[in-house]
């Protein structure tokens, strides 16, 4: 409906809530009314121009923490880039008895895998991810293969935004020399320095999995945003 077609009272109604910080006489002079017949209006409907000002400024305000949340992530940027970013097939692994204190499953059928998916630069290897977390015992390792990003296994279908409901803690980086099994996911030799960065990751507030990532410390730079603190 257009705003030709709509009534005094429902434009200015219309008016007060689209734009709130609106004064009285402004709203009036949009509708050609008389100032005191607008505030009888959104006093009839219970419409406080205060609160909806108020209102506004939160939304507002969970916009800009929620902008500044995702501009303090940590970028890992390849050095030299030639090529698409891509992902690898992911490789499943059992863990069964071994133990993580921070993990726990959701229930007594559950087993404890890690999970890896190298990334990749055209077919060079600069990082590795893993995951390691509770599965059902006999989850199709099929439907898995083809995920662009190990945090898909915690979406729900519907979020555009893969780390959209997950929370990240203890996130502690480290350089350390490759082991045989990361050197050849990484394509290097054995001992070079690699970057290390672990973490747990939580939906709300249940830690659901540790996370990996393991990347060429000759590839990459990361990028650390706000004060740095030693």
């Amino acid at each position: 409906m257009s705003l030709e077609e709509l009534t005094k009272k429902e434009k200015i109604i219309n008016f007060a809530r689209n734009d709130p910080f609106l004064k009285i006489s402004d709203i009036a002079e949009h509708v050609q009314t008389t100032p005191r017949y607008v505030r009888t209006i959104l006093s009839e409907a219970n419409i406080s121009l205060m609160k909806l000002r108020e209102k506004y400024a939160r939304n507002m305000e969970q916009k800009l923490q929620i902008k500044e949340s995702t501009s303090q992530r940590v970028q890992v940027r390849l050095i030299d880039q030639k090529g698409e970013v891509s992902t690898g097939k992911v490789r499943v692994d059992n863990l069964a008895g071994e133990e993580f204190k921070e993990l726990e499953p959701d229930d007594s059928e559950q087993k404890l895998y890690k999970l890896s998916q190298r990334r990749m630069v055209g077919q060079n290897s600069f990082g590795v991810q893993e995951i390691i977390t509770y599965l059902a015992a006999d989850f199709d390792e099929e439907s898995i293969q083809d995920l662009d990003s190990l945090y898909e296994l915690f979406g729900n279908g519907e979020e555009s935004d893969e780390l959209a409901g997950l929370r990240f803690r203890s996130n502690i980086m480290e350089v350390e020399s490759a082991n045989q099994l990361l050197a050849e996911l990484l394509e290097i030799k054995k001992n070079k320095p690699i970057i290390k960065s672990q973490r747990l990751i939580l939906d709300g507030e249940q830690p659901v999995a540790i996370e990996n990532c393991f990347f060429d410390a000759k590839q990459v730079q990361l990028i650390v945003p706000g004060e740095f603190v030693i």
